[in-house]
């Protein structure tokens, strides 16, 4: 079913990609030497249907039809120019002040209309009809390209294709919209079969060519500048944004499942540092245990993108900290506990030998005095007799 959708998407895209360009009534007006005007065909190259002009201030081609005053049209042209460029509507006659080349219209400048020099061109151009220089003219008959300033040329400027459409721009793009829209629908689509996709990868990456192709096509549509298109266009880059998150998503999924065992490992080393009271074996075997896992997450998250994954290296380096801290802990309380018991059987020490020393005083003053008696007493019984 999902491969019946990808191909009916590619054939949805493909007949769309045969369509004419607009659907709007276009006349394509030759670019021989018959419609040029204001330079003669020997200053310029006209061949293979485009013409070519250097270092030419202005040239223009005659309209099929002329432009009433208040008339619009919407000028389609395709090309390359190694400078910036203008164009505008020229009014039909001569006076004496402009000439044959007064203008008759809006003035409509290419690098204020998203074109960078040098570089090649596709543009839809809106004029709307009026007396600008007020030469007392009634309709425009021609369209006149001309250099960025009254003063300088156009440099290498290259015409492939001159079209034009009699009506408003609205109408030319509501037209483009139309024919974009089916791309728009394709990426739409896309992103559905995506989110049913129900983690079958080979469908989610087959809905994400099709979408990145949708977007291609609008790209090119939009390079028009068509805010309408432009509209089209974003939505189809949110749908190739979202199928790349589902895609994101089922990838990172699986790479916190690869490292789940090594995120275990560390908690399970946390808890039997922390439940093993003063026991350092015990400790360092959870300490090791909590680095080496941590090593593993390290590697992972090096290698990952993925949020996730460096998050749980991250707090793995938090938790042997953690370890460690408990680790030292221990190994003060047991320094401690030696030393108290070293002092108390100094303490004793010293106590027995204070206790031996009195016992020795009291048994030599008990000697001395048991001496001191028997002289005594042997005295006495000599001055008896």
């Amino acid at each position: 079913m999902k491969r019946i959708l990808a191909l009916v998407l590619a054939m949805a895209l493909a007949l769309t990609v045969a369509m004419p360009v607009f659907a709007a009534d276009e006349t394509q007006i030759p670019l021989d030497a018959d419609h040029l005007d204001l330079i003669t065909a020997e200053e310029a190259v006209i061949a293979d249907g485009s013409i070519t002009v250097n270092e030419i201030n202005q040239f223009a081609f005659l309209l099929p039809e002329v432009v009433p005053i208040d008339g619009t049209v919407v000028i389609h042209i395709k090309g390359s120019s190694d400078s910036d460029f203008r164009a505008w509507l020229l009014g039909a006659g001569s006076s004496e002040e402009k000439g044959s080349a007064a203008t008759f219209s809006n003035q409509w400048r290419a690098t204020e209309n998203g074109f960078t020099a040098p570089g090649e061109f596709e543009k839809y151009i809106e004029l709307i009809a009026e007396d600008f220089d007020a030469q007392g003219f009634t309709e425009a008959n021609r369209v006149n390209f001309k250099a960025p300033s009254y003063d300088s040329n156009l440099e290498n400027f290259t015409l492939s294709y001159l079209g034009v459409i009699y009506g408003p721009m609205s109408e030319v793009e509501g037209d483009a919209a139309a024919e974009a829209q089916p791309f728009a629908d394709a990426a739409a689509a896309a992103l559905a079969a995506a989110q049913a996709a129900n983690g079958d990868e080979a469908a989610v990456n087959a809905a994400l060519s099709d979408a990145e192709a949708a977007v291609a096509a609008l790209e090119e549509k939009a390079a028009l500048g068509f805010p309408a298109v432009n509209d089209l266009l974003k939505a189809a880059k949110d749908s190739v944004k979202e199928i790349n998150s589902i895609i994101n998503s089922a990838a990172e999924e699986a790479a916190v499942e690869a490292i789940s065992a090594d995120v275990a490992a560390v908690a399970d080393a946390l808890a039997s540092a922390q439940a093993a009271g003063e026991d350092i074996d015990a400790i360092n075997a959870a300490l090791e245990s909590a680095n080496t896992a941590a090593a593993n997450l390290a590697a992972a998250a090096e290698n990952s993108e993925f949020t996730a994954v460096k998050t749980a290296s991250r707090e793995a380096g938090e938790t042997v900290s953690e370890i460690e801290g408990i680790l030292k802990d221990a190994e003060d309380a047991k320094k401690a506990a030696e030393e108290a018991a070293a002092k108390e059987a100094e303490e004793a020490a010293a106590k027995k030998k204070q206790t031996v020393t009195i016992v020795v005083i009291v048994v030599v003053v008990v000697v001395v005095l048991a001496i001191v008696a028997v002289v005594v007493i042997g005295a006495l019984k000599k001055k008896k007799k």
